[in-house]
Parts: C-alpha cells; sequence; structure tokens
C-alpha cells in the first residue's frame, strides 16, 4: 500500500534532477513539493537512489508549498483542516489554538509548519 514519504536535500543535490525525471517517466508520484527543500511523494516503499536527498515518514502537520497550497497530514494521511492536525498534537496544542484562535498561527508556534 502506497504511504507519502518525504524527501528532503539541498538545492543543489543531483537527486532532484533524478527525481524530476522519474516524476516525468511516470515512475514516481511527487504530491507535493518546495522544490528547494523537500518533496513529499507517493511510494510504497521509502524512495532511493536519489543522490544527496533523505526520505523519511513526514511528522504530522502543515507542508506549506511556495505557491501557497497546504497540505496537511496526520499519521501519514492526508486530512482536510488544520484544526485536526492540532487535534493530533494534544492538549497543548489544543490549548493554544484557545488562546490564539488561527490553526496556522498554532502550527507554526509549535514548529508543525514547514
Amino acid at each position: 500500500m502506497s504511504k507519502y514519504w518525504l524527501l528532503k536535500g539541498d538545492f543543489k543535490a543531483p537527486g532532484w534532477g533524478t527525481l524530476r525525471k522519474d516524476y516525468d517517466d511516470k515512475k514516481i508520484e511527487i504530491v507535493h513539493l518546495d522544490p528547494k527543500v523537500w518533496a513529499m511523494v507517493e511510494a510504497d516503499d521509502a524512495p532511493g537512489g536519489y543522490e544527496g536527498l533523505t526520505a523519511v515518514e513526514p511528522i504530522d502537520g502543515l507542508y506549506l508549498d511556495p505557491n501557497g497550497n497546504a497540505l496537511y497530514l496526520v499519521g501519514g494521511a492526508v486530512v482536510r483542516t488544520p484544526e485536526e492536525v492540532i487535534a493530533a498534537l494534544g492538549d497543548e496544542a489544543t490549548t493554544l489554538l484557545e488562546k490564539i484562535g488561527d490553526p496556522h498561527t498554532v502550527l507554526q508556534r509549535v514548529g508543525r509548519a514547514f
């Protein structure tokens, strides 16, 4: 079963070019991307063979691309709202939401906005 993987690496890592080619050749699915920092891909197993890039399981949070498109993840699955991420993060984040009122600010303050 496919799941999400976060590929991270230096902007100049040669693996970015390989990843782009694999995407163009429909060998891998990029579902969200900040091309200078990370790519969220969907694959059965941790993607490998991308020199200078490391594949890790993404943590719960908001993944924001340079165009302002948001991807909210909880437990490796996409959720629809930032409030769902906050609920999954527990009491500290929920209490902070009650105080601040803005879920995106809360995700930034608890270090879960990427």
